[in-house]
């Protein structure tokens, strides 16, 4: 209440300045939409949806799949991180070189034994809604995310005993154990304006906190972030306009709005970049679908290595799939060369199941490669080689990235020749992660993207293969394996580097071993974009840089320029 009090009055104060013609407002700007609530929409910038930008206009829209749910205390897709990453400050947020970079945090420390770690917050971020960001805010926002206990709650669920504020503007983390890389996950805590959220409770299980503000949080945002929303539909596109008063510097051609539409169809997404209504494509699109986009004028293609990777996820606890030896033929009847140099040019083999350039990569232990002998040597050695005219493995791809179907029915086509039955089914993203809650109903196979939640090889091994994540779109092997949870955990609270990497190893060994899912390929995430814009990502790689590898953040859309 003290800080409602304090907000209400600064407004007095502008109010009355602003009456005596002494105005705040930056040129160029429109003004803000109060705690991003799309009821107020009609800010500056107008509608754009399905209109050309006028000259001039800094605007930048940009295809995307479907999803895109704002809440950040129940996101994990790429749609997702992109808007929220945008709408909420982090205390620290990885760079374009995946270090921990100061944000919301000014400076920090940790305790020798790893235990405490404290942070002093800038002073003056404000909320869009014009109140301050405090520490108070922070601690609100983690025992948020750990009550409700989804989106990226399980990064720190088994770590954190509690956040406190110590002052107004300093915020200590008490951990149960030492976990090396705290500092890489808090990105993934995002601070939301605790008045905001209270002020906007709904009936629900949280107690005294109904519904958590998840109903609210669903259409509306309560951040700090450079952009705040201006208008959400679920499913269609999410609507941001830049927040005047963001602490953190801005490009100077940065764009003032920013429109994230999902839909990832082709001949919609080259009919919106013909008429000028969009600015950047999705990276989902195909190879065909790429050259057309570059035949438009003024429009370039690039490509840069996201550190995600191209899963053929395999179901453990289904047959045929629960056989170790079906897995390992799978994995040797992948033509990878032609993955990389045909299907998906640019892509490069993957040589472990994380992703190159992360802490604790290693690729030594990846022996699989497209060799028919030993997929049919594999294939005599499991359960099913006395019965496999009545054996079909369903291997499902995901209707909102077509490209995924060439790999399907590569396999398909080559499963055919060792006399392995594989039935392709395509379903679309939102039907998929419904499916995969469930064993029987998660399919033997399916192909899928997946990006480093953090810049360390134990991030993808959690996501990957801890029972956490079982029966999420993150992993549908569905393991659920205590003694390697209590590996990956060892590894993950082992605070000597050369040690933490060398578990890190023996991990990737392991899943390599026992083919838990295969990892075929590292994207090259390629997007279709006009030529007056400036993203960062491509520019970096055009130099030979590196990009971020957490998921979202190389769309920071404050650091983009608009130059026309």
């Amino acid at each position: 209440m003290k800080k409602r009090i304090l907000s209400i009055l600064l407004a007095v104060v502008m109010l009355c300045l602003t009456v005596t013609g002494c105005s705040g407002s930056k040129s160029g700007s429109g003004e803000n939409t109060a705690g991003g609530d799309s009821s107020n929409a009609d800010t500056a910038g107008g509608d754009t949806t399905g209109k050309d930008a006028a000259d001039g206009e800094k605007i930048l829209r940009i295809s995307q799949s479907s999803g895109g749910e704002i809440d950040p205390g129940v996101i994990t897709d790429f749609t997702s991180c992109m808007a929220v990453v945008n709408l909420y400050d982090s205390l620290v947020y990885p760079d374009m070189d995946n270090n921990a970079a100061a944000s919301a945090a000014k400076e920090w420390s940790v305790s020798d034994n790893g235990l405490e770690w404290t942070f002093v917050l800038n002073e003056g971020i404000k909320f869009h809604d014009g109140s301050e960001l405090q520490a108070s805010d922070v601690v609100f926002s983690a025992d948020r995310l750990m009550t409700i206990g989804e989106g990226f709650a399980y990064l720190f669920k088994d770590y954190l005993e509690k956040a406190e504020a110590v002052d107004t503007y300093t915020v200590k983390f008490t951990l149960k154990q030492s976990f090396a890389p705290f500092l890489s996950i808090l990105p993934r805590l995002y601070i939301l304006n605790e008045d905001v959220v209270m002020e906007n409770l709904a009936d629900g299980s949280y107690g005294d906190f109904g519904d958590y503000g998840k109903a609210y949080l669903a259409e509306n945002d309560a951040g700090s972030g450079a952009y705040a929303l201006k208008e959400m539909k679920v499913q269609d596109r999410i609507v941001m306009e830049k927040f005047d008063d963001y602490f953190a510097e801005w490009e100077e051609n940065a764009p003032e709005t920013v429109e994230i539409i999902m839909n990832t169809e082709a001949a919609t997404i080259r009919t919106m970049m013909e008429n000028g209504e969009l600015e950047i494509s999705d990276q989902w699109q195909t190879d065909e679908a790429y050259s057309a986009l570059d035949q438009i004028e003024g429009i370039d293609l690039g490509n840069f290595s996201n550190g995600q990777v191209f899963y053929l996820m395999l179901n453990t606890k289904k047959a045929p799939t629960d056989d170790i030896h079906i897995r390992r033929a799978l994995a040797y009847l992948i033509d990878y060369a032609q993955v990389c140099d045909t299907l998906f040019p640019g892509y490069i083999k993957a040589g472990s199941v994380v992703p190159a350039g992360v802490v604790g990569y290693t690729d030594t232990y990846n022996e699989y490669d497209f060799n028919l002998d030993k997929a049919k040597e594999e294939l005599s050695q499991s359960a099913y080689a006395d019965s496999l005219d009545s054996v079909t493995l369903d291997l499902a791809w995901i209707a909102d990235v077509p490209d995924e179907e060439k790999l399907a029915l590569l396999i398909q086509a080559t499963a055919q020749q060792i006399g392995l039955n594989v039935n392709v089914v395509k379903v679309p993203w939102a039907t998929h992660v419904d499916n995969v809650a469930q064993i029987d109903s998660t399919p033997n196979a399916v192909t899928c993207f997946v990006s480093s939640d953090y810049s360390e090889a134990g991030a993808m091994l959690y996501q990957r293969f801890h029972s956490d994540t079982a029966g999420t779109w993150q992993q549908t092997e569905w393991l659920q394996d205590t003694a390697l949870d209590t590996k990956i955990k060892q590894s993950l609270t082992t605070t000597d580097e050369n040690e933490r990497i060398a578990l890190y190893g023996e991990l990737q060994k392991e899943a390599l071993e026992n083919c838990w899912g295969i990892a075929v390929a590292e994207q090259a995430e390629k997007h279709a974009y006009y030529d007056y814009v400036e993203f960062p990502a491509m520019e970096r790689a055009a130099e030979g840089k590196s990009v971020s590898t957490a998921m979202g953040y190389n769309f920071l859309f404050r650091t983009f320029k608009i130059n026309k």
